[in-house]
């Protein structure tokens, strides 16, 4: 009876420390997702802001951003803008960031895509 108390609390044991490291690795990855949100929002937002200041032409020339500040640490936005003009419509510029933070297995990606007028 010992011993068949023994193998059950084990594996009880091990079950309970896999379910734990599991935990600890989904809330890793749900922080690094929100990162990467914020990092293409920031990117989105950079973008916007060159180009309601340099107008169509800075739309081709907004580089991907690699962000140092302590929250978006490791993290970079790919931004991707084109500039919709037809005679009818006022322009429009669509500008399209990923967000990415991590590495190897630990990477997560966000896209944001903002419309302006």
């Amino acid at each position: 009876m010992a011993i068949f108390l023994i193998t059950v609390m084990a594996l009880l044991v091990t079950t309970i420390a896999q379910l734990q490291q599991t935990s600890g690795e989904t809330a890793a990855l749900d922080i690094l997702s929100t990162r990467a949100f914020y990092a293409a929002e920031s990117g989105a937002q950079l973008a916007m802001t060159q180009f309601l200041a340099g107008g169509e032409a800075v739309c081709q020339s907004v580089g991907p951003f690699t962000f140092s500040e302590a929250g978006l640490a490791n993290c970079s936005a790919i931004i991707s803008c084109e500039f919709f003009a037809s005679p009818e419509l006022e322009p429009v510029i669509q500008v399209v960031s990923e967000g990415r933070c991590g590495s190897g297995n630990e990477q997560t990606f966000r896209t944001v895509e903002v419309l302006a007028q």
